[in-house]
């Protein structure tokens, strides 16, 4: 019977040690995958259990701009669509807490980890957003983005991502300039970012929707009738939008008509910085 006590002895000593060990990811750059609700994360659980997987992909817009950054040992950066959460995170237990000194703390709960691939829970009920839901949990896969970091600020900087923040009243005309500028620095990070990748054919540009027209030729404006409400949203109204659009066709109108022997993405790059050139003297 000794042998048998021992051999228990041992097994529960390891059972404690397994579920009291702490849960953790390396850090890096974290692409945001799919996520849900919990109610249709549990009506999915139920019907198809490996469709919410953590290495399971969504399609929606929002998620490909949409990202977790864990890096320099403690700092990270959470940009869901308008929701942008800068600070100090740490481990603990199951859970991964992230602390913003401004908007505040969250606890994200590590629901499932596999190579590359994190699933998290969390509560985003106190940070104010126009698109994320907020009357219950929401599950949320990401993958990790291996994509070397060639130029910065990369897609996954917290500089070119301040356009999140959404204003909280009618901002002077600096400031939507500001903010429109910030948002074309978020893109061309963006383009940049596909670059890298090696992504050139079917690439997505829904993490960029914007009055822009992205072409194998170059860039073009669209006509205000046609511009994405999800743009003008970034702004307090539309009458601050328009502002920020006149601003751009500023920025059009003004820019440098160099001619680039290249094509695609790399010449898309081009004619952004062209633009990003053009708008910081206006």
């Amino acid at each position: 019977m000794k042998p048998l006590v021992i051999l228990l002895l041992t097994l529960f000593v390891s059972s404690c040690s397994f579920f009291g060990s702490e849960k953790t990811f390396p850090e890096g750059n974290y692409q945001l995958i799919c996520g849900y609700t919990t109610e249709s994360y549990l009506k999915v659980k139920k019907e198809n259990p490996q469709n919410v997987e953590a290495d399971t992909y969504g399609d929606d817009p929002t998620y490909h701009r949409s990202f977790l950054s864990l890096h320099d040992k403690d700092q990270f950066v959470l940009a869901i669509d308008d929701i942008l959460l800068v600070g100090k995170y740490r481990f603990e237990g199951d859970k991964l807490q992230l602390t913003d000194d401004k908007k505040g703390s969250i606890a994200l709960d590590i629901v499932k980890l596999k190579k590359d691939f994190v699933q998290v829970k969390g509560d985003f009920s106190q940070f104010s957003s126009a698109h994320i839901p907020n009357t219950e949990r929401l599950y949320i896969n990401f993958a990790l983005d291996k994509t070397p970091i060639r130029e910065t600020p990369s897609k996954f900087s917290s500089q070119v991502n301040l356009w999140r923040n959404a204003p909280v009243k009618s901002e002077s005309e600096n400031e939507i300039k500001a903010r429109a500028l910030n948002f074309v620095d978020y893109t061309i990070a963006y383009f940049q970012h596909i670059s890298s990748s090696g992504v050139h054919q079917n690439y997505k540009v829904d993490g960029v929707d914007s009055p822009i027209i992205y072409a194998e030729n170059g860039i073009l404006l669209k006509d205000w009738e046609d511009v994405p409400a999800s743009w003008k949203e970034l702004f307090y109204d539309e009458k601050n939008a328009a502002v920020a659009y006149k601003y751009l066709l500023d920025g059009f109108k003004n820019g440098s008509k160099e001619k680039y022997h290249v094509t695609g993405l790399l010449l898309i790059t081009f004619y952004l910085k062209n633009l990003r050139n053009s708008l910081a003297t206006i």
